[in-house]
């Protein structure tokens, strides 16, 4: 057994088919989504604990724990469950609080199952961690999610993702495809200030799926984007990639009432007066950082309106979920 294990994992930033990756969706129709990762990382610190029978646990808050039904964090307590580890010091350090729609759960599951079988000395790819980490969060947790988030922090970089009605996922890279440099100096993201738990709006839009109706040709819609959005994404056409999400914005704020809000209308309407192409919440929706694809030009101008709101700052993650040793 290895010593202690640093996992360091990236959050992600999306762009189109968000939604599609929900199983009610995807068991039924297929869905794919383009996103990307950022060098926004959780950072999970596994050791071994000087008492073999408890297990210390340090995030948020700080459980020391004799068996496995005492922990309150979920993630935590299946994740130990699924890998049978014990008797373990593990803490958490994240660059950005969770409940903003930057995907913080999955690359917190990811990294932590990335160490955990690495501290038992168990070889794991990139796609049985992710596949671990959906079923830790998804069917152990039993959190209304998707799946693009787990294979984003694990992969990084640019990816379509294409997720088959038999749960299979594949793995598209177009990392080498694209400018990204000049795709990044066209974006902005945007701190709204509003931070929660997105479960209402993922069981809203779960329900909504089963529904059909609207529901399903807006997810199709949206879905059908992702190709429109990467060879626009390819030819630097970065006016087309901004109405495209825009659209993909109006579609997506049907599937739930809780998508949106006066506040975030308010934002994303002074972004446009200045001349932005488009935009949208990340994530599910009624929460944390909106994305903006904008001239170069207007950047400033958006800026100095909208002074008042935190503006990110990040470059691109070509690397996911990384780790380091120490005996």
């Amino acid at each position: 057994m290895k010593r202690l294990i640093i996992t360091k994992t990236p959050m992600r930033i999306s762009f189109v088919g968000g939604g599609t990756d929900i199983p009610e969706y995807y068991e039924k129709f297929e869905g794919a989504v383009l996103n990307a990762t950022i060098n926004k990382y959780v950072y999970i610190i596994v050791n071994k604990y000087h008492d073999e029978n408890k297990c210390l646990l340090k995030y948020s808050r700080t459980e020391l724990v004799k068996n496995i039904n005492e922990i309150k964090h979920p993630l935590i307590k299946n994740a130990l469950k699924l890998t049978n580890s014990w008797g373990l010091d593990i803490n958490s350090i994240s660059d950005i609080s969770s409940g903003t729609g930057l995907g913080s759960s999955s690359s917190f599951t990811v990294g932590l199952l990335h160490a955990l079988k690495i501290i038992n000395s168990k070889k794991i790819s990139r796609e049985n961690i992710a596949e671990l980490a959906s079923k830790v969060e998804i069917t152990l947790s039993k959190s209304p999610i998707g799946k693009q988030d787990q294979y984003a922090a694990s992969y990084g970089g640019f990816n379509k993702f294409i997720f088959k009605k038999n749960g299979k996922v594949i793995v598209n890279s177009i990392s080498n495809q694209i400018n990204y440099e000049l795709l990044k100096e066209h974006l902005l993201i945007i701190n709204t200030g509003i931070e929660k738990n997105n479960f209402k709006v993922l069981s809203e839009q779960k329900k909504n799926i089963k529904k059909g109706g609207v529901y399903i040709k807006n997810l199709e819609y949206i879905k059908n984007s992702v190709d429109e959005f990467i060879k626009f994404l390819k030819r630097n056409d970065f006016k087309l990639c901004g109405e495209i999400i825009h659209q993909n914005w109006i579609k997506k704020k049907e599937l739930s009432k809780d998508i949106n809000n006066d506040y975030f209308d308010k934002i994303y309407n002074v972004s446009l007066s200045c001349g932005a192409y488009g935009g949208k919440i990340l994530g599910a929706g009624g929460r944390g950082f909106l994305l903006i694809i904008c001239p170069i030009e207007i950047k400033k101008i958006i800026k100095k309106k909208l002074n008042k709101l935190k503006i990110l700052d990040f470059n691109f993650d070509f690397s996911g979920t990384t780790l380091k040793t120490f005996e």
